[in-house]
């Protein structure tokens, strides 16, 4: 199964901070979020009994599955985490005797890096932790490794195979598809299968379609875009921005192109508009607003994706 650069590195950020996914610690920090309404990292901790940091990597997978906000008080340099409004919606109504994690499902199904474990079951049943470490980890190291050679990143590390490393896998990717009923495995390291209901679920995931929150700051999704299907072969590519990013995205290449040893040229063509995106015959990446962005890999929606295009030049 083959990670394109930009679903590797984003798996990557969506995974930061995560490291534990079970209910017994679960349940007792939500229990009090949905008493309290909101709840430090400190406090955290304080519930579970714990000198460590997993109350705050529950709470950082929850933010990534969008149903936890953090608030920081910068004057007394704490961090705050409560419910958001939809999350807390879902929670206070789930059904009487349902586990807390169960009406979740939902938003669990939009991770991507729990997407790819899925899919990775489907086409791989009954793999073990250390294959799909080896498999799809190493993908994530060699693409996050060439983002850090290019951008200095504050979240990316080097030689990180989150979230196919050992802990996410075992404590958290396989512990949420347990618990969701989609996964199967007697250890935690493997060997895992889908249940009936999980290749079901599975088969209806759309892989090559996906909506992403800019997480990181001084990586410009864009530029991400356009190394992706560069690095895919791809050589012809048109790129829509305004006149700044325009040379943003010159400056960019050049220097990817130069560190990376690009052999095969590539004819990009910049047209100004007062959208973002990157495309080509056979993807497409597009901005919403600042915080959300989509690429796809499908060669419909990269038609449907031109011939929108195409009617906003002719206006």
């Amino acid at each position: 199964m083959i990670l394109p650069k930009y679903v590797a590195v984003q798996a990557y950020l969506e995974a930061t901070g995560t490291a534990f996914a079970e209910l017994r610690y679960i349940e007792p920090l939500i229990e009090k979020i949905l008493e309290m309404k909101e709840i430090t990292a400190e406090y955290g901790r304080e519930i579970l009994g714990h000198k460590s940091d997993v109350a705050k990597t529950i709470f950082n997978l929850f933010q990534h599955i969008g149903i936890i906000k953090r608030r920081l008080d910068p004057e007394a340099n704490v961090e705050y985490f409560s419910l958001t409004n939809y999350g807390r919606f879902v929670l206070e109504n789930k059904k009487k005797g349902q586990s807390i994690i169960q009406p979740l499902t939902s938003f669990f199904l939009t991770w991507l890096p729990f997407k790819i474990f899925l899919k990775y079951l489907l086409r791989n049943p009954g793999a073990e932790l250390n294959e799909v470490r080896t498999n799809l980890g190493s993908q994530v190291v060699k693409h996050t490794t060439d983002i850090k050679n290019l951008i200095q990143s504050d979240i990316i590390r080097r030689g990180a195979y989150i979230p196919f490393n050992e802990m996410v896998i075992g404590k958290v990717l396989s512990n949420v598809g347990e618990y969701l009923g989609l996964v199967n495995c007697d250890k935690s390291s493997g060997p895992y299968y889908l249940s009936p209901l999980g290749k079901y679920v599975t088969n209806s995931i759309d892989f090559q379609n996906f909506q992403f929150k800019n997480l990181d700051p001084k990586l410009n999704p864009s530029h991400l875009a356009l190394m992706d299907f560069v690095e895919r072969g791809l050589k012809n590519i048109i790129v829509f921005a305004n006149t700044n990013e325009i040379e943003h995205m010159k400056k960019f290449y050049q220097h990817y192109a130069e560190k990376m040893k690009i052999k095969h040229v590539v004819r990009i063509v910049y047209n100004k508009s007062n959208f973002n995106a990157v495309i080509s015959l056979d993807s497409a990446f597009w901005s919403f607003t600042y915080r959300f962005s989509n690429i796809t890999y499908d060669q419909i929606k990269v038609l449907e994706f031109n011939s929108k295009v195409m009617d906003y030049l002719e206006v």
